[in-house]
């Protein structure tokens, strides 16, 4: 396993550093020094690593969230002693978005031009199911007004919400190890290639160079079935007329994280260049290959089942 695998689960360091921090430095200054270290840690992981790690981003969100509010508004929505358990709640909040709304992240991945290779879906829902139970049980507490031992509070405001991001970390660690014994690394990637009278759409997916790439890509954890029901599904979002998506290469592919993913390429054979409802342009295979400086890698790999594709256009679309 190399370093590209384990910066998953480091990317729960910097919460867990926060969360033990907070008992021994000023919480201002220790949200601060948090937020920093996430910011530093998701710039490299984007920029270097091509990846968005979530867990890098949900620190990100959510000690900036607690950051603000002490910044800004002192102990107005935020009371004096309240911080570990606020910075808990709004941790929860957003892995809730994540797990409820995939999508979202998604969206921002693909926006970014990058692959996503990994499910955080199993710590997400851990996150969820520990930090409500343990939620409910301080506000049960402070309801009650029980008056509990020094012991206790802090066990119960310190020690549990920093154990909850250490089960998260190893059960993590554990996965990707177990997954890399036994190849269950393995993704599906969807891919859609608009095509019209011979023509390929692309669009740019980021702003570096190299970045110009079929519109549409989606990793999906499923059979090849599921993926075909997904490119359905997906299609009828940019289209204005109803186009079936057409599966033409299968192919294995490893990406800069080193997981091995499962390639579903599909084109979509449209009537005409307005059929379609995404920032793009529709460019010939003759301009296509005198530029392929602009293409994105994983397009060049696919260039000529693509072209193949093209040309029997017609009898796809008809």
């Amino acid at each position: 396993m190399n370093l590209r695998n384990k910066i998953v689960s480091i990317g729960l360091l910097p919460i867990i550093i926060t969360l033990i921090g907070l008992h021994f430095f000023h919480n201002t200054e220790m949200l601060g020094a948090g937020l920093l270290l996430s910011i530093i840690m998701l710039t490299y992981n984007i920029t270097r690593m091509k990846d968005l790690n979530f867990f890098l981003l949900l620190g990100t969100l959510g000690i900036g969230t607690c950051f603000i509010l002490r910044l800004f508004w002192g102990y107005k929505y935020v009371p004096l002693n309240t911080i570990t358990p606020t910075l808990e709640f709004s941790l929860m909040v957003f892995a809730f978005i994540y797990y409820t709304a995939p999508e979202l992240y998604n969206g921002m991945v693909n926006k970014l031009g990058i692959r996503n290779c990994f499910s955080y879906k199993l710590e997400t829902k851990i996150i969820i199911i520990l930090s409500s139970i343990h939620l409910i049980l301080l506000y049960i507490i402070k309801t009650l007004n029980h008056d509990w031992s020094p012991e206790g509070r802090f066990f119960m405001i310190n020690i549990i919400p920093v154990s909850i991001y250490i089960i998260c970390l190893i059960l993590n660690t554990i996965g990707i190890h177990i997954a890399a014994k036994i190849d269950l690394s393995r993704h599906n990637i969807i891919r859609i290639a608009p095509i019209c009278n011979g023509k390929l759409f692309l669009s740019q997916r980021n702003l570096t160079p190299e970045s110009l790439d079929i519109p549409i890509e989606r990793s999906i954890d499923g059979t090849i079935e599921e993926g075909k029901k997904y490119a359905l599904k997906a299609v009828k979002k940019i289209t204005l007329n109803n186009v079936q998506p057409r599966l033409i290469l299968h192919y294995n592919d490893e990406c800069s994280c080193g997981t091995c993913n499962d390639i579903l390429l599909f084109i979509l054979p449209l009537k005409t260049e307005k059929d379609i409802m995404l920032d793009g342009k529709f460019f010939n295979f003759e301009d296509i290959e005198k530029n392929t400086h602009l293409l994105n890698p994983s397009i060049k790999k696919e260039l000529e089942h693509l072209k193949n594709a093209a040309s029997l256009w017609k009898d796809f679309y008809l």
